[in-house]
């Protein structure tokens, strides 16, 4: 939201100063040179329009990405909690499994918003492999359980470096750029006849202004998949925690870890 209140000030105080200035120095519209600096404006208006697409598209493609990338590490941790449940033995990777879980939703999401992840949750993550290879089940049914869990933690620590990706990922610089360029020619350009400002002149202003600082807001306020309008929760993760329960009321534990 910072970007979004610093744009709108900076827009909003450079219209002023040039309405002003205008105001005080500019010339009566005589039409001389109009219809150049209203081809360029409409060509400037042109390329901060496409970029401005292409930007929503990108975001809006690296959201889905994002959103595919969470939901497929919470369901593979409940894949994983289905296989260790059958074993007894496993009960304690069951708590470890919970334990990574609400990590995760706890102190991974807060951080994410800032392209970072907590240390906690990897430190669990290592110790939920370590647990699961050192697993010595009873029984070849077991036995098979417990390759299929090594699969799936592997496969979650694979999801996690995805969502640490994710976490560090944003819309690239040039496009940022590139929309701020076009955007502050868009606005400015007509300024540069010097003619001195009528109400229908500052109408149409407001209104460049208006549609700029809308469309960058906008593209910045969904260029992050974990913040901003469109940021993405941990709900996959909670909804995991409640398949766990129901995993567990099909098949007791022994014991509860401590």
């Amino acid at each position: 939201m910072g970007w979004v209140t610093v744009l709108v000030v900076v827009a909003v105080g450079i219209m002023l100063i040039a309405l002003l200035a205008l105001r005080r120095r500019g010339r009566a519209d005589d039409g001389n040179g109009a219809a150049s600096v209203d081809f360029a404006a409409n060509l400037a208006l042109a390329v901060y329009l496409l970029v401005l697409a292409y930007a929503a598209v990108l975001c809006r493609d690296a959201l889905a990405t994002s959103q595919t990338d969470v939901q497929a590490e919470a369901e593979t941790l409940t894949e994983m909690y289905w296989s260790v449940a059958p074993i007894p033995e496993a009960a304690p990777i069951r708590s470890q499994i919970r334990q990574y879980s609400a990590q995760s939703a706890e102190l991974d999401w807060p951080l994410m918003a800032r392209g970072e992840m907590s240390p906690i949750p990897t430190k669990t993550l290592k110790d939920l492999r370590a647990a699961t290879i050192q697993l010595r089940p009873v029984g070849e049914e077991s036995k098979s359980l417990q390759q299929d869990a090594l699969s799936r933690v592997s496969e979650v620590a694979h999801a996690r470096a995805l969502r640490a990706d994710d976490a560090g990922s944003g819309l690239e610089a040039i496009f940022v750029i590139s929309m701020l360029v076009s955007g502050l020619l868009v606005i400015a350009l007509p300024w540069t006849l010097g003619v001195r400002p009528t109400m229908p002149s500052v109408i149409g202003d407001a209104v460049r202004v208006a549609v700029v600082i809308i469309g960058i807001g906008f593209i910045m306020l969904i260029s992050h998949p974990f913040s901003g309008l469109s940021a993405i929760g941990p709900d996959a993760f909670k909804e995991a925690q409640q398949q766990y329960d129901q995993i567990d009321y099909r098949f007791p534990a022994p014991f509860t870890a401590e």
